[in-house]
């Protein structure tokens, strides 16, 4: 082959090297913490992950049912990163759920040696993952309340309901939960909330994160609320379909009005 060609195919394998957005000059000097790069380590903290493929390389991934989640993970993806949309594949799985994954051996490398494991759940001999948020850096760029919304429109909800007391009269029940399996993870984001000046208990036997009362949940909804069109899932009965912003939205009124609540959750046994 002679010189001319030699150089020219390297040109090409260059240029689709980045139009693909193969990163092999990627380094943790190269990526600035950002919103994006929150939004994404938020993500993969709750419904995505990082985990091995092959013997070097690994799959970047997030299952989710909303395709508002689906599509905030390839923007920030590509964001971050500079790779091609193309690259992450997102189809459908189990009937209801969308899973968007990309394969990279040097997104993979970065995400790991920046920030850990994501693994939230124990392993198999019961041992805790050594999983924990990045505090120092979300602090430092001001970007609490934006990295809380992502992850308590992941595994949050708006418990809003009507239960019998010991008496028989019905009561309003109100209250911001986010699930985390994780102790070290629940201890961060409760230090993360009262950052914001919101009042949180971490409640050990249900493994939640939980927000109670007018003022605190008024100050959530505030500063932090969910993405926009983040839906309830079929976790909730009643709410299910609705907006997660919505819901949190009636809780509120619900302060000032809670007779036409109960005649709702009443009617609608």
């Amino acid at each position: 082959m002679l010189i001319s060609e030699k150089a020219s195919s390297a040109d090409n394998q260059q240029e689709t090297h980045r139009r693909m957005g193969i990163l092999r000059d990627y380094t943790s000097d190269t990526i600035e913490f950002s919103l994006e790069l929150a939004t994404l380590i938020a993500l993969l903290y709750t419904d995505g992950g990082v985990s091995k493929h092959g013997v070097r390389s690994w799959r970047i991934y997030l299952t989710n049912s909303s395709q508002v989640a689906i599509k905030l993970f390839v923007y920030s993806m590509v964001a971050v990163f500079g790779i091609a949309p193309e690259r992450i594949q997102v189809k459908k799985r189990y009937v209801t759920h969308y899973l968007a994954r990309v394969t990279s051996k040097e997104i993979g490398d970065y995400l790991i040696k920046t920030f850990g494991t994501f693994r939230t759940l124990k392993f198999e001999n019961g041992s805790q993952s050594p999983a924990k948020l990045p505090l120092d850096k979300i602090i430092k760029y001001n970007l609490v309340a934006d990295f809380l919304r992502v992850v308590f429109s992941m595994d949050g909800c708006v418990k809003f309901y009507s239960a019998k007391e010991v008496n028989g009269r019905s009561s309003l029940r109100k209250n911001i939960c986010l699930a985390c399996h994780h102790p070290k993870l629940r201890e961060q984001y409760c230090f993360l909330l009262k950052k914001l000046g919101i009042k949180v208990t971490n409640v050990l036997s249900d493994n939640v994160v939980r927000i109670q009362g007018e003022k605190d949940v008024k100050m959530f909804a505030e500063k932090v609320g969910f993405i926009e069109g983040i839906e309830v899932t079929n976790h909730s009965r009643y709410w299910v379909g609705k907006k997660k912003n919505d819901v949190m939205k009636f809780m509120l009124e619900s302060y000032d009005n809670p007779s036409y609540f109960l005649k709702l959750f009443n009617n609608n046994r």
